[in-house]
Parts: C-alpha cells; sequence; structure tokens
C-alpha cells in the first residue's frame, strides 16, 4: 500500500488514498446523497402525496360523521329545551296552585277559629238560657196531672 492508514479499512489522509478509494468514497456518499431531484425522489413524493389524499379522505369521512352527529345533538338540545320550557310552565303551574293553597288554607284556619268562637258563644248562651229556663220552671206552679 502507498497510503496512510491510522486504522484499518480508514483512509485518514485523502492526499494519500488512490482513485480507486476515492471513487469508492464518492459511490458511498452517493448512495446516501438525497436531493430533489434525485432518483426515486418523484416517486416518495407522490406516494407522500397520496397519502395526504387517504388522510384527507378519511378526514372528510370523520367530519360528515361529525356533522350528522352534530345534527342529532342538536335536534336532542332542541327537544330537551321544548321539555324544559313546559317543565317550567308547569311548575309555574303548580306554583300557582300552591300559592292559591296555602290562601284556601289561610282562609280555612279564620274560618275554624271564627267557629270556635262561635261554639264557645254558643255554649256560653246555653248556659244562659239553661240558667234561664230553670229561673222559669222554677217560677212555674207545679203540674198537675
Amino acid at each position: 500500500m502507498n497510503h496512510a492508514i491510522l486504522s484499518e479499512d480508514v483512509v485518514t489522509v485523502a492526499g494519500m488514498a488512490t482513485t480507486e478509494d476515492r471513487v469508492e468514497m464518492l459511490d458511498v456518499r452517493v448512495k446516501t446523497l438525497e436531493t430533489w431531484a434525485g432518483p426515486g425522489q418523484t416517486e416518495a413524493l407522490a406516494e407522500g402525496q397520496r397519502a395526504i389524499r387517504a388522510d384527507l379522505a378519511k378526514l372528510r369521512t370523520d367530519v360528515t360523521a361529525l356533522k350528522a352527529d352534530m345534527a342529532a345533538v342538536q335536534a336532542d338540545v332542541a327537544e330537551l329545551k321544548a321539555d324544559v320550557a313546559e317543565l317550567k310552565a308547569d311548575v309555574a303551574e303548580l306554583k300557582t296552585d300552591v300559592s292559591q293553597l296555602k290562601t284556601d288554607v289561610a282562609e280555612l284556619k279564620t274560618d275554624v277559629a271564627t267557629l270556635k268562637a262561635d261554639v264557645a258563644e254558643l255554649r256560653s248562651d246555653m248556659g244562659d238560657v239553661k240558667g234561664i229556663l230553670e229561673e222559669i220552671l222554677r217560677r212555674l206552679p207545679p203540674r198537675r196531672d
């Protein structure tokens, strides 16, 4: 050999490498060289475009499905809103009914209190009537049978 080698199979001084070694090194570098105009690059770009188109088609399908799902959700929300409006109307009606019942109960309590007072007054009056009746019976002459 007529060139310097510091380790096996590696030329460390380029000036001492043979033309054959230099061509071999360039061949290795060209095999790994990637340029936009290099061989296979067009096919790689076309394959990338096909993959992107496939992904877009799947994305469109997913978006279409999501739109259908969203339409169903919107229909459900509209139905729920109608149900809530109906429930609000029912609750308002119940509140009115409860308010009326409270008024009726208050009126009944007043009527019961009045009745209790009237009964107490009637009892008092009956006591007076009983006393007067006893006095009348006492003043009457005895019965003749």
